[in-house]
Formats: C-alpha cells, sequence, structure tokens
C-alpha cells in the first residue's frame, strides 16, 4: 500500500507540475501574441503617420494619384529611335518610366496625327513636361525681354484642349493668371517675383510627372 500510495503522489504532483507549465507556456504566449500585435499597431501608425507627412498639398496630390493610375495603352511597340520608349501607330512615342510624350512624328502634311483617347493623359504629361522646361530663375533673360513665358502659355492653353482632369484645370487657370501678364510688368523686381512664381509651380507639376 505504501508503495501505491506513493505512486499516487508522486503522479499527483508531476500532474500539477505540468498544469502549472502549461499554464506558464500559456501565459508566455499570450504575452508574446499581445507583443507582437502591439508592434503591428504601432508599425501601421507610424506608416500612416509617415504617409500623411509625406501627402502634398490640392491639387498636386490629386493630379499625382490620377497621373499614377494611368498606365499606357496596349499595342505600342519598342521604339527603334529612342530607348525606353514605346511607339504607337499613329506616331506617338511615350517613356515607358514616367509614361509621358516623348515625340511624335509629323505627317506629309505637316502636321501630327490627333492623339487617341488612351492617350492623352501621356500627352498632357509630356507637355506639362515640356511647359516647365524653362530656364531657373537665376539663369533666364533679366529686363523686360518679351516671350520669356510664351512656351508654358502655350503648352498650358494645349493642355486645357484635352484635359478633363479637375484638379489640373483648377492649377492650369492659376497657373495662367500668374503668367499671362508677364510681359506688361514695367519693373524688374516685380516679373522677377512672377517669374519665380511660375516657375516653381511648374516644377512641381514636372516632378508628379518625372518621380512616377
Amino acid at each position: 500500500m505504501r508503495k501505491s500510495t506513493l505512486g499516487i503522489v508522486i503522479s499527483a504532483e508531476l500532474l500539477l507540475a505540468g498544469c502549472g507549465n502549461a499554464e506558464e507556456s500559456a501565459e508566455v504566449e499570450t504575452t508574446e501574441n499581445e507583443l507582437q500585435e502591439e508592434s503591428s499597431s504601432e508599425i501601421s501608425a507610424n506608416e500612416s503617420k509617415e504617409q500623411e507627412e509625406n501627402k502634398l498639398e490640392s491639387p498636386y496630390q490629386e493630379i499625382k494619384d490620377y497621373f499614377e493610375a494611368w498606365e499606357l495603352p496596349e499595342g505600342g511597340e519598342e521604339s527603334s529611335e529612342m530607348a525606353n520608349g514605346v511607339t504607337y501607330e499613329n506616331g506617338y512615342t511615350f517613356d515607358k518610366t514616367t509614361k509621358a510624350l516623348a515625340a511624335r512624328t509629323y505627317q506629309v502634311n505637316g502636321s501630327p496625327a490627333e492623339p487617341t483617347e488612351e492617350q492623352k493623359v501621356g500627352v498632357i504629361m509630356g507637355w506639362l513636361a515640356d511647359a516647365a522646361a524653362i530656364p531657373a530663375p537665376e539663369d533666364r533673360t533679366t529686363g523686360n525681354a518679351a516671350g520669356q513665358v510664351a512656351n508654358p502659355l502655350s503648352r498650358l492653353d494645349q493642355v486645357k484642349e484635352l484635359n478633363d482632369i479637375e484638379p489640373l484645370e483648377e492649377w492650369i487657370i492659376e497657373t495662367e493668371e500668374i503668367l499671362k501678364d508677364f510681359d506688361e510688368i514695367k519693373t524688374e523686381e516685380q516679373r522677377a517675383k512672377v517669374y519665380a512664381e511660375g516657375y516653381e509651380r511648374l516644377q512641381k507639376i514636372n516632378a508628379l510627372i518625372q518621380e512616377q
């Protein structure tokens, strides 16, 4: 009987010890899960905060989202004349990285073909990039020389004909309003100020295209 009773007592003690270990393991596992959840929540919060901090002001963020969502239409072929270019039957060539119009061929009558509906956003991006290709304020022609902002205004006018993106329409109107009377400004100080403001807006819109 003593041997049997002792065996029962030992078995009971082992069982209790086993239960204790199981409870401790469960507690450890629960703690680890909680830590993992807290860590994941913290990472998500940090990512959301970072995204919010990197968000552009309106209307640049809306325009950026639209450009990024647009894709080049199907049917293009690798350009034989331009590295990283894709060319379509109507003679339009787009940069595969930025998706912006890079070149277009002129027909026998001296005019390029009209872009297709599927190509219009890429054409808009190409013209905006060209509008931004003006000298930096410190390098521009000073004095009352006319035509210093003629190319941006001409390109913006072309963009308006194709554009149906409301935030971009808003941006174009505001930019044209800044630059349209540039040639009539009498003082160099005011001309420099207006030019710099227009230049900054054009570079911001161009960055949305180049950084895709």
